[in-house]
């Protein structure tokens, strides 16, 4: 399949060099929005109290998840609707649904909201959405069955693991083409950037490990195993917290001499994990015990258990960080 742009849809794409470079973000409410792929739903978290609030229907088994850093607009990939459901952070509702090619997995959102990347499993590569428009704007061709997808800090690159294909592609937002993909452990899936952007983690699902990534060279430093079948990667300052599906665990990497300092157990098959903004608190959605684990990333020690819904994902960034 493919997309020819009509010549309003090209003119804006003459812009986004601009306009996608992102711009320091207002602050936010601490919500946190987990994907519930059996309920067609996302629960969303008051992380201040520990209670779902709400929860949402959206598309048909909704997986992937990003909140612009903000905290004003929330997207939801739909695989099996075809489609990206678009939550207003402020009201916390649903306010459009856009048709994204044949199976969005992971995405990503700018900082304020305004564009997002997502990865087609299907049809192999990124689609560019603009969410106010609601269209998806250009298509940027990538690696094989693409996953993962994180924006740098500052907003000039896009990183998207490839899992057929065993790397990572490095995006030019200017240029909106892959400049450089480097090969990683095998059949990548979840991936994250430090705060500072010089490192990328890519937590390597059939290999068991995770692939640390300079991202000024674009080479694999360090390559760390970790438990068995590793999803999603999330980072604090000084620790790098995996998912690890089989185990029902959470491995601790020290971010500095990148080894492993310990693991934590939480819920059934946890796929999803993010940071809170306090850098003190790691969720972890449980895809199996339909919950939500909390852990205190300074003493690694679970701290609660919050229930959800029905098959609990939460791929992707899912708490606002500012």
């Amino acid at each position: 399949m493919g997309v020819t742009p009509s010549s309003g849809l090209a003119k804006r794409v003459a812009v986004l060099a601009v306009a996608l470079v992102a711009t320091a973000p207002a602050d936010a409410e601490p919500f946190a929005y987990i994907t519930n792929q059996k309920d067609n739903s996302v629960s969303v978290i008051d992380t201040a109290t520990g209670d779902v609030i709400k929860t949402l229907p959206v598309g048909i088994e909704p997986a992937g998840i990003a909140v612009s850093r903000d905290g004003s607009t929330i997207c939801v990939t739909n695989p099996t609707g075809k489609s990206v459901t678009i939550i207003d952070g402020h009201s916390n509702t649903v306010v459009g649904d856009i048709p994204v090619g044949e199976g969005p997995v992971g995405i990503a959102v700018d900082a304020k909201g305004r564009y997002a990347y997502v990865a087609d499993w299907y049809d192999h590569r990124l689609s560019l959405l603009d969410l106010q428009h609601k269209v998806v704007v250009w298509w940027i061709p990538v690696g094989h069955s693409p996953a993962g997808v994180v924006i740098s800090p500052e907003g000039s690159k896009v990183y998207v693991a490839n899992r057929d294909d065993d790397s990572i592609s490095e995006i030019d937002v200017r240029a909106l083409a892959v400049t450089r993909t480097v090969k990683v452990g095998k059949h990548p899936f979840g991936i994250a950037l430090s705060a500072d952007g010089r490192r990328l983690y890519s937590a390597n699902v059939e290999s068991n490990d995770v692939s640390v990534v300079d991202t000024a060279a674009m080479q694999v430093v360090k390559t760390i195993p970790v438990g068995e079948r590793p999803y999603a990667v999330a980072p604090t300052q000084d620790r790098l917290f995996v998912t690890n599906q089989y185990e029902n665990t959470v491995s601790v990497i020290d971010a500095g001499q990148l080894n492993v300092i310990g693991s934590i157990e939480v819920g059934e098959y946890p796929e999803g994990i993010s940071v809170h903004p306090d850098g003190i608190h790691v969720y972890v959605a449980n895809w199996f015990s339909n919950d939500v684990s909390v852990v205190d990333a300074r003493t690694l020690k679970l701290e609660k258990t919050i229930q959800t819904g029905n098959g609990s994902r939460a791929f992707g960034e899912f708490i606002a960080q500012n």
